[in-house]
């Protein structure tokens, strides 16, 4: 299910409204190869709207595919430079260079300051260096950018927890799970602040 836009897939931008609802149905009806194939188009003409609608189906490879889609959309907003650093700056952090990698999204942020992906990376490096309350502030700009970005809305919620924010947790909470119905993790989220708000 892993694919990634390719350099010339990059410029494919666009389409029709009527040719992005045809894909769109297509992902959330089609045979598993169709569905492959239409989550990749939309993914090139960036139809993250359609993507983010997917979300929502009960076919679940639709919102596996829709998912990565969006994730790929997201990290490849800024051309093949940008995201050769963002992936290096993934590689510093999953091989334990924290410093590095938030470093590295740093400069990527300065470089391109609306590019919400970046700031959806710092934010994630930030938080497991402990700091949730730079982390929040971070994806509140991500949600600024995005506000379909269900992956901020999931760090609002993290952070607001660190921080025993119980009202914003459920309000992060209830938004990522609106965009994202099918990630489990938002209804934990959610049972515990209700249960810290009860006492």
């Amino acid at each position: 299910m892993a694919y990634r836009l390719h350099d010339e897939a990059s410029s494919s931008e666009g389409g029709s409204e009527d040719e992005i609802r045809r894909w769109q149905e297509l992902l959330q009806g089609g045979s598993p190869a169709d569905q492959r194939r239409a989550a990749a188009k939309l993914m090139e003409l960036r139809a993250e709207q359609a993507l983010v609608e997917c979300l929502q189906s009960d076919n679940s490879l639709a919102v596996g595919l829709a998912t990565t889609a969006l994730w790929e959309c997201w990290m490849n907003e800024q051309g093949t430079t940008a995201r050769r650093e963002l992936d290096r700056g993934l590689r510093q952090a999953d091989e334990g260079d924290l410093a590095g990698a938030l470093e590295t999204f740093g400069k990527l942020v300065e470089a391109y300051p609306g590019w919400a992906e970046a700031h959806n990376k710092q934010a994630t490096v930030l938080y497991q260096l402990g700091n949730p309350r730079l982390s929040y502030k971070v994806c509140q700009v991500v949600v600024e950018l995005k506000p379909h970005h269900f992956g901020a809305w999931n760090g609002l919620a993290l952070c607001a927890a660190q921080m025993e924010k119980w009202a914003e947790v459920l309000r992060a909470a209830r938004e990522a799970l609106r965009l994202q119905p099918s990630a489990a993790a938002n209804l934990d989220l959610i049972r515990l602040a209700e249960a810290k708000l009860a006492e």
